[in-house]
């Protein structure tokens, strides 16, 4: 079979675009050859640094870890006996009383938390407020009256129990409240009321109640010179 001239051009012009075609597609995978192995670090990294925050917040117990999140109350409860027994005691910036801090509870101070001090925050919404402040009375009888005229004011009534704490005679008493049912101790050292407010989720009151019992155990009124514990 005999191919002329023209047909061997006409050959060779269709094959040209076929080959650079070709041609192009080999070099525009030969720059982008890089793009693979430089994604595949960027995932790597990505992964390292996702997993490094998940191990810092499940440590960061000041902040309630990510894992402290997940604690169910039961689970919350034992930690927080374990904290009770072993854990760190800190002293209130004002000096006047120190407790035992639960691990994996948030802090909060100042306007916040006002009129209290400070506020301890647990992973299943467990509330703990302190607050220590000067008077003019010394006793119980008149921290009493000091309580009965506040409970007029707010319109709230509560059974009121005695006991000591560390040796200092103290009120107990349990407020309902809208959402919740709280455990208040008040009690009075050297010319300073101090007060423990716990609030605990209604449904969740009773079974908290034994250890929160324990922690207020744990605090302790000072003198301004008196050393204990960590300060805040």
């Amino acid at each position: 079979m005999k191919i002329s001239l023209e047909q061997l051009g006409r050959i060779k012009e269709r094959r040209q675009p076929q080959e650079s075609s070709r041609h192009g597609i080999a070099l525009l995978a030969s720059r982008h050859r890089w793009v693979q192995p430089v994604l595949l670090v960027v995932g790597v990294l990505f992964l390292v640094a996702f997993f490094t925050d998940v191990i810092r917040l499940s440590r960061n117990s000041g902040e309630g870890g990510l894992m402290q999140r997940f604690l169910t109350p039961a689970e919350e409860i034992q930690a927080l006996e374990r904290d009770i027994a072993t854990g760190q005691r800190v002293k209130a910036t004002s000096g006047l009383y120190s407790f035992v801090m639960p691990g994996g509870w948030r802090m909060a101070m100042g306007e916040d938390v006002a009129p209290y001090d400070l506020m301890l925050t647990s992973p299943n919404i467990v509330r703990i407020r302190f607050s220590a402040a000067a008077v003019p009375f010394e006793d119980l009888p008149a921290l009493f009256k000091d309580m009965s005229t506040r409970e007029r004011q707010y319109g709230v009534r509560a059974d009121i129990q005695t006991f000591y704490l560390h040796g200092i005679p103290a009120a107990r008493r349990e407020v309902p409240l809208m959402k919740a049912k709280a455990l208040v101790v008040d009690l009075v050292k050297d010319r300073v009321a101090h007060q423990i407010f716990c609030e605990v989720p209604a449904e969740l009151f009773d079974l908290y109640r034994p250890t929160l019992l324990k922690l207020i155990e744990t605090y302790q009124p000072l003198t301004t010179n008196q050393p204990a514990g960590k300060a805040l």
